[in-house]
């Protein structure tokens, strides 16, 4: 189960000013970002770089049927762009500020690889020494917090 945090601050003249740069309303802009984000989990690595993906590629992730009749997807990536929701550095497209504000689901994932890494040791007789972030794990059977 997959998610990404939306947090209320999206709410906001950033987003005002992706929405009538594009011609589009509020709402589709925020799809367009939800969407944008939903495919950023499988497409994009912890820093928010895109991997091996450029404008055509983002675009196609964007449903036509989700925007007004007449806006062109690969054109909406490139507003995405230049109102920062899409930062594009030596080449490569990043996810603004990806890292920061999907902290929860790349935490959740490390802790998911840790927990069947230490079910793995634990069947083969081994426990690993520190948790996913350092933690020392007690002989108890205590999970780390």
């Amino acid at each position: 189960m997959a998610w990404v945090s939306v947090h209320n601050g999206v709410n906001g003249p950033k987003l005002r000013k992706f929405a009538k740069s594009a011609g589009i309303s509020k709402a589709e802009a925020l799809g367009t970002l939800v969407t944008l984000w939903l495919w950023g989990l499988n497409n994009a690595n912890s820093t928010g770089e895109i991997q091996d993906a450029d404008i055509k590629t983002i675009s196609a992730a964007i449903p036509s049927d989700m925007l007004s009749d007449g806006v062109d997807s690969e054109q909406l990536v490139k507003t995405l762009i230049s109102t920062g929701w899409i930062d594009e550095v030596d080449g490569a497209l990043f996810l603004h500020d990806w890292d920061e504000w999907q902290e929860q689901w790349y935490k959740f994932l490390n802790r998911k690889a840790y927990d069947a890494k230490r079910k793995r040791e634990k069947r083969n007789g081994q426990c690993p020494p520190d948790g996913p972030d350092g933690q020392s794990v007690g002989t108890s059977g205590e999970n780390p917090v």
